[in-house]
């Protein structure tokens, strides 16, 4: 399976042990934590991360995890991690974070239309969806600008941080992104 994947500014490399104190600078900073459903401590504990991570990412065609660190070409800076957790053989839930300093630069996009080309392509999904926090306006326009569709809501369906959070529920399937594609192809 594939551990590498590029996009026209970035390497995406498979989350590895020694990506610890990068994966650390990205998830410990307070505003990754203001739109994300999880425990500050859940995040900026890298090192148990990483170590779940492989413990449970699983092998071959059972393999449901898939964890990407982003940097970019040009200069090795971290821009990100994205990620695909399959629930089923052809049915995935995309995760996504954007380091802070590169908020606006377009990254997230780059990285959720990689993410999908990847898991239609070469993991022969049917379905791609993303939960994202209801106040998390950024990564919603990001899921409508890669094709998903706005679902539905699950209203106060996680508690954490101290409150409950809202979600707006997103997904793309298979046929969607072909027939985004077919534009495309046909310029060629």
């Amino acid at each position: 399976m594939c551990s590498e994947l590029e996009t026209e500014r970035l390497m995406l490399r498979e989350l590895s042990p020694a990506d610890e104190q990068a994966l650390h600078a990205l998830k410990s900073c307070p505003a990754q934590w203001r739109h994300q459903a999880v425990e500050p401590a859940e995040l900026s504990d890298s090192a148990t991360r990483i170590a779940n991570y492989l413990k449970y990412r699983g092998s071959g065609a059972d393999r449901r995890l898939f964890v990407y660190l982003a940097r970019r070409r040009a200069n090795g800076e971290v821009v990100g991690t994205v990620s695909l957790q399959r629930s089923e053989r052809a049915i995935a839930s995309l995760g996504l974070a954007v380091a802070t300093a590169q908020w606006g630069r377009g990254f997230g996009t780059e990285l959720a239309r990689r993410l999908l080309a990847f898991g239609f392509a070469e993991l022969a999904l049917n379905r791609i969806a993303a939960d994202v926090s209801v106040d998390n306006h950024p990564c919603m326009r990001v899921m409508e600008k890669i094709g998903m569709r706005r679902e539905g809501v699950a209203r106060e369906c996680i508690f954490a941080q101290g409150r409950w959070w809202t979600e707006a529920k997103y997904a793309v399937l298979r046929s969607d992104w072909v027939r985004m594609l077919l534009p495309q192809l046909a310029s060629l």
